[in-house]
Parts: C-alpha cells; sequence; structure tokens
C-alpha cells in the first residue's frame, strides 16, 4: 500500500489572531509563513519516503482557509528540490478551466519530472468560487436540477485531457466544447495536436463523490478512485463496484486495487494528546468553516437527514464525531497500527493500493508546529507505514 500525503494549505493562526488579521488570507507574511512551511512538509514527506504529495484547488480564500489556487505550479518548484516523490493536484476542478491547457501544462510537468506526476480531476462544489469562475449559476455539483448537466461538463472535459495526451492529433464535438473552434464556414476543421506528449499518462485520481456512475467511470477508464473512510458497509459496497465493472471490462481486479481510501490521521504519545492535536487542526477548521459547505454530512450516524451537514456544539465534539465514523485514525503509533488495518484491507478481504493521508498537523499554529508536523511524518514512516508495504 502506498501513501500519499493530502496536505492542507489554511494559513495557521488562533481564532484570534484570524479576527484581527482578517482577511488573513491576504496578509503577505502570512501567506508567505505558509507556503515556507507547507514546503517544508513537502520535503519531509519525500525524506521519510511517502509515495506522493499534494494539495486540493481551492480559490478566494480570504478567511485563510485552503490558499493553493495553483498547486502545480508550486510542485514544478518542490520537485525540484527532492528525489522521489510524485506530487498531484489533488484535485484540479477540470469545468473552471480550459481542459486543453490543463494537459498541456501536465504534459508538461512531466518532461520536466518523469515519472512524478498524479493528479485528481474533480467537478467542484464550492458554489460561489465555481460559478464566478466559470460565469456559470449551474456549474456546481449538487446544484438543484444540474447534476446531469455537471457530469456531462466533466465528462467531455475528461475525455479531452486523456484524448490530449493519447492521440496525436483529434477533434471533438461535444454538446458543451468543441474541439478545434470555430469550425471552417464549410464545416471542415484541421485536428489538433497537443504539445508536449506526455512523458507518462500520469495517475488519475477520481474522488467517488455521491454518484454510482462515477464509479463505474473510473473502473472502464483505469482511473484510481478515492473513497472517503467512514461507513464500512458504503465503503466495501463502493469497492466491491469498482473490482467488478473492472473485471466486466477486462480487467481483472482485486478487491482494492485501483482504489485508494481517505482519511484524517494523527498520532501522539498517548491518544488524548493524537486528539488534542485532531481538534486544534482538523476539528477547528470542520467546525468553523467547512461545515457551512457540507463537509459533515458523511458524519451522521443514520441516513436521515444525510445530505444535510452535521453541526456539533464544538470542534472537540465534531472530532468525536469524526472519530466515531471512521473518518479520523487516532492514537499512539501502535493504535494506529491496529486502526489501520481494517483500512488496508478495505473493512476486510481486499488489499488497497493508495492510503491517502488527510494531513491536517499543516494547519497547526504556534512556534512548535513544525517539530510536531515533522515528528508526526517521522513517526508514520518509521513505526506505521513499513507494516503495510
Amino acid at each position: 500500500m502506498k501513501t500519499l500525503v493530502w496536505c492542507s494549505s489554511v494559513i495557521p493562526a488562533t481564532p484570534s489572531e484570524r479576527r484581527s488579521g482578517r482577511p488573513i488570507g491576504r496578509d503577505i507574511h502570512a501567506f508567505q509563513s505558509m507556503l515556507r512551511n507547507y514546503e517544508d512538509i513537502a520535503r519531509w514527506a519525500d525524506a521519510f519516503g511517502m509515495d506522493g504529495f499534494g494539495s486540493a484547488e481551492h480559490h478566494f480564500p480570504t478567511e485563510g482557509g485552503e490558499n493553493l489556487p495553483n498547486s502545480l505550479l508550486l510542485y514544478a518548484k518542490l520537485a525540484a528540490q527532492t528525489r522521489q516523490i510524485m506530487f498531484a493536484p489533488m484535485p484540479i476542478v477540470l469545468s473552471a478551466h480550459n481542459s486543453l491547457r490543463v494537459a498541456e501544462d501536465l504534459a508538461m510537468f512531466t518532461h520536466m519530472f518523469p515519472g512524478r506526476l498524479g493528479v485528481s480531476f474533480a467537478y467542484g462544489y464550492q458554489t460561489p468560487g465555481m460559478q464566478t469562475l466559470t460565469q456559470d449559476e449551474a456549474v456546481v455539483s449538487g446544484h438543484p436540477g444540474s447534476d446531469t448537466r455537471n457530469r456531462e461538463i466533466f465528462d467531455e472535459c475528461l475525455s479531452i485531457v486523456e484524448r490530449a495526451w493519447a492521440e496525436d492529433s483529434f477533434q471533438h464535438k461535444g454538446k458543451h466544447y468543441q474541439v478545434p473552434h470555430p469550425v471552417d464556414e464549410d464545416g471542415t476543421a484541421c485536428p489538433v495536436g497537443v504539445v508536449p506528449k506526455p512523458v507518462h499518462r500520469p495517475t488519475i485520481f477520481i474522488p467517488a463523490g455521491a454518484s454510482p456512475q462515477t464509479v463505474i467511470d473510473a473502473a472502464r477508464s483505469g482511473r484510481t478512485l478515492l473513497l472517503t473512510a467512514g461507513s464500512r458497509e458504503k465503503v466495501r459496497s463502493i469497492a466491491e463496484l469498482y473490482r467488478d465493472t473492472a473485471r466486466a471490462n477486462g480487467r481483472d481486479l482485486r478487491l482494492g486495487e485501483g482504489t485508494g481510501i481517505v482519511t484524517k490521521l494523527f498520532l501522539g504519545d498517548t491518544f488524548d494528546e493524537a486528539f488534542d492535536l485532531a481538534v486544534q487542526t482538523s476539528g477547528h477548521w470542520y467546525q468553523d468553516f467547512l461545515q457551512t459547505v457540507g463537509c459533515t454530512a458523511g458524519l451522521r450516524a443514520t441516513a436521515e437527514g444525510a445530505h444535510r451537514p452535521l453541526c456539533p456544539d464544538d470542534a472537540r465534539a465534531l472530532t468525536r464525531s469524526m472519530h466515531a465514523a471512521g473518518r479520523l485514525l487516532c492514537g499512539t503509533a501502535d493504535q494506529v497500527r491496529d486502526q489501520m488495518k481494517d483500512v488496508q484491507t478495505v473493512y476486510g478481504g481486499g488489499e488497497l493500493d493508495w492510503f491517502v493521508w488527510e494531513y491536517w498537523a499543516q494547519a497547526l499554529p504556534g512556534v512548535d508546529a513544525p517539530d510536531i508536523q515533522r515528528e508526526q511524518l517521522k513517526t508514520y514512516a518509521e513505526q506505521i507505514m513499513p507494516a503495510f508495504r
């Protein structure tokens, strides 16, 4: 099982610092400090033998939330400073970009750093940012009545990227995009060829989301599926759908092959120490910011109201809900190693390809934060990771 560190990119600050520094996301000193620390984390992950490193694309985070609108640009710098780790934008929101430019940029990276690129693609779900970037009010996932259209747009965008990599020249005439554009008055058009051709096809990660069709399409196309840890039955059933669809399309996969599971992980000398670190970082950010965009809906104990955010009283209560739901591994190295056995087997009988560590220690404020962040990675690399190689 490989490990990808999916690192947050928030401005580490206490609530009082955030209030007094508003809009702290626009504070140049605060952003520079975050960036230097983020780069250190990537270098440590490489030095400790992690397999991949990535972060989410986010836009307009003036309150200091996830702060990387273009992680690929930063990864070109970090790849030159590291030895072996794969870098992966997690994800690129395709409908907010020109698909041909995305294909070109990623292909260029494979020439600069062969074998060291993965990428995740997604619809995008944060309504104000996506609507502003695309100038389209119905482009986000979950918009009433727009899911079919969103899927059409995403599928077209991803098809264009994959064809641009695979074919020396091609034409595309879809419902939403046309390549080339426009065609000549007589209806003829010269095919387009994207340069450069990638040295290798990047590993493509696709978040499972709520739609079975996403799982089916990923299995048919050889894309790696990312599942969010949580309900054992739900995760296993999605992994089985992926495996069975792949087999029906000529790919004889074991359960967990071509699959990754995403979860938070915190380590400490005691369970309470690890739990407190989770409260200060992911607990705080989910409680104060991410639950407003629906990121806590999956923490409900029953299906009733499953699409509505869970709104606990405070960050500690929210962190307890995360742990109870299986979305947070927490404790000493021995305790976390035991918890990971279930994840690694896809909750019984499988063998997972990718463990995606939702790494929130980056969000810890204070002068001691870098030492704690490095120790999290070091302890995992030395005491947990070898058991699952």
